[in-house]
């Protein structure tokens, strides 16, 4: 099978399985024409790879030899999409933000909650390494380092 051809069929089973989770399948195979969009590819020598394509130039985002890695990542890229479309339509325009510190003022928490969600229908597995990578980075510029997810509540919440 040559290259474009494995590259096409990846395309299509990473396209079925995004419909049985009814994940938006915003990615492109090889080219989106330009406009920034996710675009997958895979050749022998570099592996799978993603990237956005901007004006004719890939600029990478991930590439591995690891089928089960590239998927989790391709579907972690989707459903942060979406997890970004979530917050902005129920983003409250009302609420002040006390501090860096003030986590519910922290319009990622949303984003970041609807992607592990997201995640979570389709592997525990997956679902936790996002909550690991996102508790990680909501606590990179807090003073309290005091963020966790919690997934009996499917929340980000502040510890003491």
């Amino acid at each position: 099978m040559a290259a474009n051809e494995y590259a096409g069929y990846i395309y299509l089973q990473l396209k079925s399985i995004a419909s049985l989770y009814d994940i938006d399948f915003h990615l492109y195979l090889e080219s989106s024409g330009g406009f920034g969009e996710l675009c997958m590819d895979w050749d022998e020598l570099n592996g799978y790879a993603l990237y956005g394509d901007e004006r004719g130039e890939k600029h990478s985002l991930f590439t591995t030899h690891e089928f089960d890695e590239f998927k989790y990542e391709v579907f972690l890229q989707l459903c942060f999409r979406m997890g970004l479309e979530y917050e902005m339509k129920h983003r409250n325009l009302d609420y002040l933000r006390k501090d860096e510190d003030d986590l519910e003022g922290d319009t990622r928490k949303i984003a970041f909650e609807e992607t592990i969600r997201l995640l979570t229908t389709m592997s525990a597995d997956w679902a936790e390494r996002a909550a690991e990578q996102y508790t990680k980075y909501l606590n990179m510029w807090r003073r309290t380092k005091n963020v966790q997810y919690d997934f009996e509540t499917s929340t980000f919440r502040t510890v003491d």
